[in-house]
């Protein structure tokens, strides 16, 4: 989402509005407690338009012109244009042609991948409650504008910079903005003018999430008026690079150096052989252009939509392109385990009263907390109130939210009959003990210390068997307001089981993932036996299960050192998955996390590959690249293929284009000093490049052989080095000979020998891509329909160039038959001699991985 540029701010920085009373607030931006009507929003919304600056998606002449600004071909076209001012105009215009050509090449099929996956992103789109004629409305995130009056739960995204109206036990985490680790207590009021952010308690502010309790605010600022756009902008918009924008820079440092070395000593060969300057400088930069692969970023761009239709068809969304190469390269898979090796259909198994037997009472009390409490209802309050609806003679007079510390949620109730209000709580077993002084049985109330160790072992053995324990625990309480400090003194009364069987076909899932090169990693806030349980019935080792205890005893580098022998970890909480996260990527790994809930939402941030649900808390889908519409490892799986199949197909292209265009390269600078002219003219070599660009285009939806998708894939940029070397070479071997053949034995002229050259090298970079594209042999391999298509077409086109109407203007002439028939045979020679030291190149490579 861009920054929205306010038209005019109806509260500057001038008047801090944490700082003013909520009137004062409310008349400034022109609405009341009860929101906008559907005309002022949509009247304001229009004005926000206008004055938006949207970087993520940039405007159709912008990316048209970055087609056309690498530093290469500016000089090549000024170049051009110097030519042309001395007289040449015919030369330059053709040259000209052909950069505009390739793009608006790159141009159109870069616009159709960024419109393609705007489309994609709707499906997955993050909504925000606002009031609206009276009336809560969810509403698209950026359809959110000042005066607006939102509703907030736990799990909500922060829509703008709000002020706070009316609040019930709200803490928010703001690690986004302020780095601190602990959620804020919010509450109505007013603070200094002059207060830091993280003292600001009245008001909250975009890009931060909601951890616990409810709220009402205003918000006040949208877009480019907020604090997180602010700290954005002195930082620059850094966003933490992919693994696989990595591998490009790396990439990009290798062409410039090879393209420098070239540039620099063929202008030197040709200035000491007393050629014209002028063509000298434009070949020179001719051959810097072909070196380079011109339709990369179209080629990244096509590859990466193509990749995000085909993952949505598999029921995987793709909310940032740039991720899918790593998801494809992941190692390291850590998972919740709800819904991902779980059913994830909760259900209420007993509600036990401490002694064991089944007490209808504890399920009844279970109903009304689950039932009655106003944050986010999750899976366990939803199997509650399915197994036990509430009672229609309760009602709830307010209540404790659930918060990570605490582990606990407590709901005040009140029958109708005006009886003393009851404070019941729910909540981890050991959390609820920890405040309650007796235990209610059959005999009557007796303290905790005589029955914990009993109760502690039936605890164990039902966490043992799988099932999820929760303490119930209740205390009278006078009055209709509650403080955390009335979570004392409580009395347990019982405790609530639940199931949620592995699905059937997680264990050969994760077996899949193991054979596929993925270590899968079970993160889980379920207690420890539990997880164990889960992990057992799945495949994963679970000798060894670490618990947030253990991982609070580590330093980082100790963590890093110590979590790839745990499979496992379990009862943690948001920092400590963090933890965990970071420190497999501290070892080097791509590490992907999936999660769907609040506290998931730090770790998604951490791993190289955030995946989330479609189901998900607001704030973990923003939070996540990636979103699964099923929580189910099967659809991970088949994301994680697709993203290696986009990976390789990109490779293929930089491996097939880098190595000829090398080699073509190579040749021409050895033409240029043994031949007494330029080899081809720059015109005819930014020809020969857009031709051969165009089934290399196509290599984008190309078929991947199964053994590329089998394992995880990464940049090597020593490994692009070696193979442009190698077939590079062979490829200048079979040009110096056609060379050679040409003018010694044809003896050739300089328009003649230009001629043929230019068919040749169209025919063997398009006849190299079948070798090339495959490790396999490439008569086992199936290309696909576009690439065999296109490259017939351009084949076709290049042999009849020399005979056709525009030869002149190309400085060509028609070629014989025999010298055509020599260099159809001379690059089927060379076919042949590739598909040979291909295979000895890829068997070595691994012979040396398995030593």
């Amino acid at each position: 989402m861009g920054w929205h540029q306010p038209r005019e701010e109806p509260l500057p920085s001038s008047r801090p509005f944490w700082h003013l009373s909520e009137s004062e607030v409310l008349d400034a931006l022109g609405t009341t407690p009860d929101g906008l009507t559907g005309e002022q929003a949509s009247a304001a919304l229009d004005e926000q338009d206008a004055g938006s600056t949207a970087p993520d998606e940039p405007p159709a002449w912008r990316l048209l012109l970055r087609q056309f600004v690498s530093p290469i071909e500016l000089i090549l076209v000024a170049a051009t244009v110097l030519s042309g001012i001395l007289g040449d105009w015919t030369d330059a215009l053709i040259i000209l042609l052909i950069l505009a050509l390739s793009g608006v090449l790159g141009f159109v099929q870069e616009r159709s991948a960024g419109q393609a996956m705007k489309a994609l992103l709707e499906a997955v789109e993050v909504t925000a409650q606002v009031v609206r004629d009276g009336e809560p409305t969810d509403v698209p995130m950026d359809e959110v504008v000042p005066g607006d009056v939102a509703l907030l739960t736990a799990g909500d995204l922060v829509p703008g910079d709000c002020l706070v109206l009316g609040s019930r036990e709200l803490s928010v985490d703001e690690s986004a903005l302020t780095g601190e680790t602990f959620p804020v207590e919010k509450r109505p009021g007013v603070v200094p003018a002059a207060a830091p952010v993280a003292e600001r308690t009245n008001a909250v502010f975009q890009g931060t999430h909601v951890a616990s309790g409810s709220a009402k605010v205003v918000v006040v600022h949208t877009g480019a008026a907020t604090e997180i756009a602010a700290v954005s902008a002195r930082l620059g918009a850094a966003t933490p690079r992919t693994g696989f924008e990595q591998g490009m820079t790396a990439f990009g440092v290798l062409l410039a150096r090879v393209m420098l070395v070239f540039t620099v000593v063929i202008l030197l060969l040709n200035v000491a052989l007393e050629r014209s300057v002028l063509d000298s400088v434009l070949f020179a930069l001719a051959l810097a252009v072909g070196v380079t692969p011109q339709l990369l970023p179209a080629i990244v761009s096509i590859s990466l939509a193509q990749g995000a239709r085909a993952m949505a068809r598999e029921r995987v969304i793709v909310r940032r392109l740039d991720v899918i190469e790593d998801f494809g390269a992941m190692r390291v898979l850590c998972s919740d385990k709800t819904g991902t090796m779980t059913q994830g259909r909760i259900e209420l198994g007993a509600a036990l009263s401490c002694d064991g037997a089944e007490s209808r009472t504890v399920a009844d009390l279970a109903a009304l907390n689950a039932g009655l409490q106003r944050g986010w209802k999750n899976p366990i309050d939803q199997a509650i109130i399915r197994a036990h609806p509430v009672a229609d003679d309760v009602e709830a007079l307010d209540e404790l939210p659930y918060d990570f510390q605490r582990k606990r949620l407590s709901v005040l109730t009140r029958r109708a009959d005006g009886e003393v209000p009851l404070l019941v709580t729910k909540g981890a077993l050991a959390n609820v003990m920890e405040v309650c002084t007796e235990v209610w049985t059959p005999a009557g109330p007796v303290p905790i210390a005589s029955v914990g160790d009993e109760i502690q072992k039936t605890f164990a053995a039902l966490s043992a068997g799988g099932f999820r324990v929760l303490g119930v625990a209740t205390r009278p309480v006078r009055g209709q307001h509650v403080e955390l400090a009335d979570e004392a003194q409580m009395q347990l009364v019982g405790l609530l089981t639940f199931a949620d069987p592995v699905k059937p076909d997680a264990p050969a899932t994760v077996a899949s993932l193991v054979a596929a090169g993925i270590s899968v990693r079970m993160v889980t806030g379920d207690n420890h036996l539990v997880a164990a349980h889960v992990a057992r019935a799945v495949g994963l080792d679970a000798a060894r299960v670490w618990t947030g205890t253990h991982v609070d005893g580590l330093d980082d580098a100790a963590l890093a050192a110590a979590v790839p022998a745990a499979h496992v970890f379990s009862e943690m909480n948001p920092l400590q998955k963090e933890r965990v996260v970071r420190a497999f990527r501290s070892a080097g790994d791509v590490v992907g996390y999936l999660g769907d809930g609040i506290n998931d939402a730090p770790s998604l941030h951490a791993a190289d590959v955030g995946i989330s649900v479609d189901s998900a808390v607001p704030v973990a889908k923003q939070s996540a690249a990636i979103v699964l519409l099923d929580k189910d490892l099967k659809v991970l799986l088949k994301g994680v293929r697709q993203g290696r199949q986009t990976f390789a197909n990109t490779m293929k292209y930089i491996f097939m284009t880098t190595s000829a265009n090398f080699g073509n390269v190579l040749s021409m600078a050895f033409a240029a000093v043994a031949l007494p002219f330029l080899p081809l003219l720059a015109s005819q070599i930014l020809l020969v490049n857009l031709l051969t660009d165009l089934p290399a285009a196509s290599i984008a939806t190309d078929r991947v052989d199964a053994q590329q998708v089998r394992r995880p894939q990464g940049w090597d940029t020593r490994l692009i080095g070696r193979y442009m070397l190698v077939f590079g070479s062979l490829s200048t071997v079979f040009d110096l000979t056609t060379f050679a053949v040409l003018r010694w034995h044809f003896d050739a002229g300089a328009t003649e020998f230009r001629s043929a050259w230019f068919v040749g090298s169209v025919l063997t970079e398009v006849g190299v891509l079948f070798v090339l594209r495959t490790r396999q042999p490439a008569v086992r391999s199936r290309p696909s329909r576009w690439l065999v298509i296109i490259s017939i077409v351009v084949a076709a086109v290049a042999v009849a160039t020399p005979y056709s109407a525009v030869a002149d203007s190309l400085g060509m002439v028609a070629v014989p038959a025999d010298v055509l028939a020599l260099v159809v045979l001379i690059t089927l020679g060379y076919l042949v001699a590739t598909e040979l030291v291909k295979r000895i190149f890829w068997r070595e490579r691994q012979d040396a991985g398995r030593g």
